[in-house]
């Protein structure tokens, strides 16, 4: 009897431990889908941001090295490219492969710091338990919203958000504890959507603070689909003054925004950038952080371009930055500009011939 009861309690700490244990992935989120959850990291405005809802992706799906690595080369900080990357092992379908993803880290110091935390793992499993992300209560004010369906009228844009998109999108703003990140949040997303006025209203919600709503409703209204419909926003207003002011800005003549690049980066944000890549003392580490920013970021002007390139001693380094950043160049048309920067004929040459390729 004595010997059942141990073989019972032996038993139910056996189940207790592997349903502690993380399961193992065998299926990565296919690609369609992935390339959706990539652009949510992309497209947010801090690396805080970034961080956060990589990591929710990295715990909640199984990904492929590959898709781990196109997520790493996000971050311009390696060491939020570490807190990723750890998180991110425990759900990689392809484990033995995961040595590529040290290729995108600037620093050996936390490559190695990756290398130790998988070893670590792999030598005592049960010691993880992935974290575990809040469940966001998403919910609006009992509002009036309009539809946009049928909608005929004045627009800024082609078509609103899929509510499953918009749904998306909202729970990730509604996850912020920080007014501060919800509105740079916000602000993003509408620099890169198109809302109808009842999601603008939802998103509106979120925020607080009142002068918060009105600066994101007059922000939004630019890239509002049914613009008529734009009066059931003051219903997001309790104080008389900010009614006041959003029905004096919706009451202005409606005026098509001037449309801008598909992408840019600003004049002060390619100065950080700069600063970031100046900084390095090797010309090795240089290359390579020049190299993960150009990446994450993608809207060089051949002007930037050439100015990055200048920041480099050598011809041969040079040619190799100004090949790299090709792809993400918005006007190729004058690529040949970067040449100015080499010092030696056969360099320009070089990346002449590099350009006439692309252009077959």
């Amino acid at each position: 009897m004595r010997t059942a009861v141990i073989n019972i309690v032996f038993l139910l700490f056996s189940l207790q431990i592997c349903a502690q244990r993380p399961q193992r992935c065998d299926n990565p989120v296919p690609d369609y889908v992935f390339r959706q959850k990539q652009k949510s990291v992309a497209i947010q405005p801090t690396e805080d941001l970034k961080l956060q809802v990589a990591m929710a992706i990295a715990v909640n799906n199984c990904l492929l090295v590959d898709q781990v690595k196109s997520i790493a080369v996000l971050f311009i900080d390696d060491f939020n490219r570490l807190d990723f990357a750890k998180t991110a092992w425990h759900n990689t379908v392809d484990k033995e492969n995961f040595y590529f993803v040290y290729d995108d880290f600037a620093y050996f110091s936390t490559v190695f710091m990756l290398h130790d935390y998988i070893k670590t793992m792999e030598a005592h499993p049960m010691d993880y338990l992935p974290p575990t992300e809040p469940q966001v209560n998403l919910s609006f004010p009992p509002f009036e919203y309009p539809s946009y369906i049928n909608y005929n009228g004045p627009s800024n844009c082609n078509a609103p958000l899929s509510e499953e998109e918009f749904r998306r999108l909202a729970v990730q703003v509604a996850g912020n504890n920080s007014e501060a990140n919800k509105l740079l949040l916000l602000t993003q997303i509408t620099g890169n959507s198109c809302l109808s006025v009842s999601q603008a209203m939802k998103f509106a919600s979120l925020l607080e603070s009142e002068p918060n709503r009105l600066g994101f409703m007059k922000t939004a209204s630019l890239s509002v689909y049914d613009l008529t419909n734009l009066p059931f926003g003051v219903q997001l207003f309790a104080h008389i003054p900010n009614k006041a002011a959003y029905n004096e800005f919706i009451s202005r003549p409606v005026v098509v925004p001037v449309t801008l690049p598909p992408c840019n980066i600003s004049n002060e944000d390619f100065i950080l950038i700069k600063e970031s890549v100046q900084k390095e003392s090797f010309n090795s580490t240089r290359l390579t952080i020049a190299k993960q920013i150009i990446r994450a970021k993608q809207c060089f002007t051949v002007n930037q371009v050439t100015e990055l390139v200048k920041l480099f001693s050598f011809d041969d380094t040079r040619v190799e930055l100004a090949k790299f950043a090709w792809e993400y160049t918005i006007d190729k048309e004058n690529f040949y500009q970067v040449s100015e920067a080499f010092t030696f004929s056969s360099s320009k040459e070089d990346l002449m011939r590099f350009i006439d390729g692309k252009g077959k």
